[in-house]
């Protein structure tokens, strides 16, 4: 089995092209394809799956913890990369290929190149964000609107829900480098009140135009950048007025610029970098993989 080490902003995959769907791929594959000790190591495992009459190819997006996921920013775009790069894709006279997810298709636009054509940036339609509670889904304790006052262990937290496709919650901070990720992230992740768990973002605002921010992501813990995460908390600041139209996202791993006029649509614009290819040994990739095989299609 052949893959490619890929990131967006450091936020790393395996990915496995597979646009004559034919790979099997488990739970137990993916956490052992994603363990940065006796793996391969990444943040999950992409399986690209192919195309029909409404997209060019599918991303079939797994968790380090082997767990399904409806959407993936960064992962997007390094499908996008990767099917144009590598010819199994031909963008349309816009520069567009069409990215199925389990959130929708996406539309994705070549921005820049490298000097040999290798795809470099693109531009992601991420859709219209949703924050009404139901939309996330939140079961709000204080009503159906984005803002929220929670109870966590005894302490108020002050979020706003936002969904991308998958869910998040925002909490503006004073200084994000001091804020209580590793703590309070995976505590709100596993939240009852989120029943499809949620991805936590900490957000500082430095200007109307400048947003830094660290993720706690499900399955995952804190990544280097999170797409999604970056639009949603775009979105969220957004709501309370303290950001521009167009923001540029500072996260540990890079930057990533998030466009949204309210009402409309998302657009998020970042890099997508491919590392490296190399071949899984088949005594190894047999051995850890099990029954749990799931291959699941919108």
């Amino acid at each position: 089995m052949e893959f490619t080490l890929a990131h967006g902003t450091s936020n790393d995959f395996v990915v496995l092209a597979d646009l004559e769907d034919r790979l099997e791929v488990s739970a137990s594959l993916v956490r052992a394809l994603s363990d940065r000790r006796s793996g391969v190591g990444a943040d999950g495992v992409i399986r690209i799956g192919g195309g029909d009459s409404a997209m060019d190819a599918f991303m079939d997006y797994r968790n380090a913890d082997g767990s399904v996921v409806e959407m993936c920013g960064n992962g997007v775009r390094v499908v996008a990369k990767h099917v144009v790069d590598h010819g199994y894709v031909t963008p349309d006279r816009d520069g567009v290929v069409r990215i199925g997810t389990r959130a929708g298709v996406k539309p994705v636009r070549i921005v820049a190149r490298h000097a040999d054509g290798r795809v470099a940036t693109v531009a992601v339609d991420m859709g219209p964000p949703a924050t009404e509670a139901a939309q996330v889904p939140f079961d709000a304790p204080s009503g159906p609107g984005p803002h929220h006052h929670l109870e966590v262990d005894g302490t108020t937290v002050s979020l706003t829900a936002v969904s991308m496709g998958n869910p998040h919650a925002v909490l503006r901070v004073e200084d994000v480098s001091r804020a209580p990720v590793t703590d309070l992230g995976p505590r709100l992740e596993l939240d009852r009140r989120f029943p499809q768990g949620v991805n936590v973002g900490f957000a500082e605002v430095v200007g109307e135009q400048d947003l830094r921010l660290r993720v706690w992501e499900r399955g995952v813990g804190e990544t280097a950048a999170c797409g999604t995460g970056a639009c949603a908390a775009v979105v969220a600041l957004q709501h309370l007025d303290l950001l521009a139209e167009e923001v540029r996202v500072h996260l540990p791993g890079g930057t990533l610029t998030v466009s949204h006029v309210a009402g409309g649509r998302v657009t998020m614009t970042g890099p997508a970098v491919e590392v490296a290819h190399g071949r899984l040994d088949a005594a190894w990739s047999s051995a850890v993989s099990s029954v749990d095989t799931e291959k699941v299609r919108p």
